[in-house]
């Protein structure tokens, strides 16, 4: 079903408003303190720029596969034309007022390997000007036709001001979109009867008034549908609650709470929102129902703080990430993104391959071993085909699917991927497009054996040989049993 609804992300035309920002990542190593106060020096070895912001729901918009145009304010600056560059390398239609009265907003990281120590902000953030103001109603009144949705990225940085809401609801009398509203001031965009609105638990708790807690979150909120309804107007809400997920409310009504996806011990939340209420309004657009989008929304939130810096979920990354439970992978675009989307996320892919006709203690010992190399075991497995081409027309002793069914059960093995064809039986395609860290095979290989040992190392990889269990294999089993005396009854 997901799938489905995934497909139909790219059909969509969405116009993003926000406040534009560029987050920049400074990373190095510390070893010492400074004498003037005790304080780390950070060696920069280098910096990242990215979109920030509103421009980064435009970039997540964008990533997970609709068309996009961006309207915001930046200043007439370098920092400004770095971010249209940016934009228009995402290939993102950028409408980008630029104004010589402002700087634009940039936040600097200094991180010390995966510490952050500081963040240092920059630019205006006060309202902009009357003449902007006007200038940026005008360019709404052209693009807000154009679009099926508008989502709008409030980081209250002076750029979505009362005349500017109040543009906003003139233009939605006349066309009727599907508006969401990301906002810590979801209370001015109530003349709007948004759509959907995507508080997170310390907006709705000062939205209503509550009591921060840091324990059952979710029990707390469920009771708030009405209170939140007349403060947003909201056809839907969504208040997600970081490890405790979510919980929706239609009109004001509670009707799905949504579990968190498990992520890193120390996540990167930047841009966790932006990915959040931009898959939710793609799912929301493409027929899905409440939970569907809430599900969806919460994956795509969790892939984006997956990531070293501020980011984004991908089409073919969410894609990927709903085959995670799935350990049958035949299909090469999605083992590749898969690849990418674990790499993205820290881990590292061990990668085997063999026939496992008849499964014995020795495979299990040597899976189990060549899992705990990394954290992802992919496992390549020869087809019927490729077997009867290896091995001779009496073998596999077990069809694909009844070998695949097994391998399956196995808690060590995450994915496994057929392969063979008659003019490459290795696993080299498979290697070429997981491109793993280590590519483990038995002691009874030799580097010097192994065909694909050149690829792997070619790739950045590893091989690694382990040793297997004395006198444990297919072939001896086969022998044993064509050899055993048959009992005759008397």
């Amino acid at each position: 079903m997901y799938k489905d609804l995934i497909a139909k992300f790219l059909q969509p035309t969405i116009l993003v408003i926000g406040d534009l920002m560029l987050d920049v990542y400074l990373k190095g190593a510390s070893t010492r303190l400074t004498p003037e106060a005790p304080v780390p020096v950070v060696d920069i070895a280098s910096r990242t720029t990215t979109l920030g912001g509103g421009a980064n729901t435009a970039l997540n918009v964008k990533f997970l596969g609709a068309k996009v145009t961006f309207c915001s304010v930046s200043g007439q600056d370098d920092d400004g034309r770095k971010a249209s560059s940016l934009l228009e390398a995402a290939g993102i239609n950028g409408k980008i007022l630029h104004c010589p009265s402002r700087e634009t907003i940039v936040k600097t990281r200094v991180v010390a390997g995966h510490q952050l120590l500081t963040r240092y902000d920059c630019g205006t953030e006060t309202a902009v000007s009357g003449q902007t103001e006007q200038a940026f109603i005008r360019l709404l009144q052209q693009e807000f036709p154009k679009h099926d949705a508008v989502i709008i990225a409030d980081y209250c940085k002076g750029l979505i001001t009362p005349a500017v809401i109040g543009a906003l609801q003139a233009l939605k009398r006349k066309h009727k979109k599907f508006i969401a509203v990301d906002s810590r001031r979801l209370e001015c965009f109530k003349s709007l009867s948004p759509s959907l609105v995507k508080p997170n638990y310390p907006e709705a708790a000062q939205l209503l008034g509550l009591h921060v807690q840091q324990h059952c979150r979710a029990q707390q909120i469920n009771n708030m549908g009405a209170d939140i309804y007349s403060r947003t107007g909201a056809a839907i809400t969504a208040v997600t609650l970081d490890e405790e997920g979510a919980v929706i409310f239609n009109g004001n009504q509670p009707v799905y709470c949504c579990s968190a996806y498990p992520v890193a011990s120390s996540p990167n939340v930047s841009g966790a929102g932006d990915a959040y209420i931009s898959a939710f309004t793609l799912a929301c657009l493409s027929g899905a129902d409440v939970p569907a989008a809430a599900d969806l929304a919460a994956a795509a939130a969790a892939i984006a703080i997956g990531k070293q810096h501020t980011a984004c979920c991908s089409w073919e990354e969410l894609n990927a990430y709903l085959s995670v439970n799935d350990k049958y992978i035949t299909d090469p675009g999605q083992l590749q993104h898969l690849s990418a989307m674990y790499k993205a996320q820290g881990k590292k892919i061990v990668f085997t391959n063999g026939c496992f006709d008849i499964l014995h203690s020795g495979h299990v010992n040597y899976l189990g071993r060549a899992k705990e190399l990394g954290h992802v075991l992919m496992v390549g497995i020869n087809t019927d085909e490729s077997i009867r081409r290896i091995k001779g027309s009496d073998r596999p002793i077990n069809t694909l699917q009844d070998r695949m069914e097994v391998l399956a059960a196995m808690g060590a093995v995450n994915h496994i991927i057929p392969f063979g064809s008659p003019e490459d039986d290795t696993p080299a395609p498979l290697i070429q497009l997981i491109q793993p860290h280590i590519f483990a095979k038995g002691g009874d290989y030799t580097r010097e054996s192994l065909p694909e040992a050149g690829l792997v190392e070619q790739l950045g990889g590893e091989v690694i040989l382990l040793p297997l269990l004395p006198g444990h294999s297919t072939s001896m089993i086969i022998r044993r049993i064509h050899t055993k005396p048959v009992l005759k009854l008397a």
